[in-house]
């Protein structure tokens, strides 16, 4: 039995090894708080969870702007949950210089996706450590919504716009009205 499926009745469980630095953080919040170690570490990972996710609504994108940051930091979530502030920035950032030293200085980033680059830059430039680790959680999620069948129908990938909202990106384009 694995934790995404319980016996009936029962509260998913998941084992986890605690540094000893975060081992004793959490039982010194367990004193504080009056529960056990194990209620408080679910608690703190639940806040942790509801934090990024209000940190993702804090980085409005455009479909085009997250398309480029897939392009460059892709679905690879190999280096972790890490945290450090601009690590998002530095990839980006190299990838947009690497660009222009292509043959005739243009960007093919801004050329292929339509994005001001110096604006993304200074947006991402601007994450703290927790936004940053909530964007990378949620591009790597996107990835999954947009390479499996995800509609109740039955109907395939979803598009990346909806992906990008699944996974709990901010996307502020705003589709065309028809005229009436």
């Amino acid at each position: 039995m694995n934790a995404t499926t319980p016996k009936p009745g029962r509260t998913p469980r998941l084992a986890v090894a605690l540094t000893d630095d975060t081992r004793n953080w959490v039982e010194r919040i367990a004193t504080w708080t009056d529960d056990p170690p194990a209620a408080t570490a679910a608690t703190l990972l639940s806040a942790m969870s509801h934090m990024l996710t209000d940190e993702l609504r804090r980085i409005p994108l455009t479909v085009s702007e997250v398309d480029v940051l897939a392009s460059v930091i892709g679905n690879d979530f190999q280096t972790g949950v890490a945290v450090g502030g601009l690590r998002t920035f530095a990839q980006v950032s190299e990838a947009f210089d690497l660009a222009h030293q292509t043959p005739g200085g243009l960007s093919s980033y801004a050329y292929k996706f339509g994005i001001d680059e110096n604006d993304l830059l200074t947006r991402l430039r601007r994450l703290g450590p927790s936004a940053d680790l909530a964007l990378r959680i949620a591009l790597a999620q996107s990835w999954d919504y947009q390479t499996s069948d995800t509609t109740d129908a039955g109907a395939g990938p979803l598009d990346p716009a909806q992906a990008y909202r699944n996974a709990g990106l901010t996307i502020i384009d705003t589709p065309e009205v028809p005229a009436p």
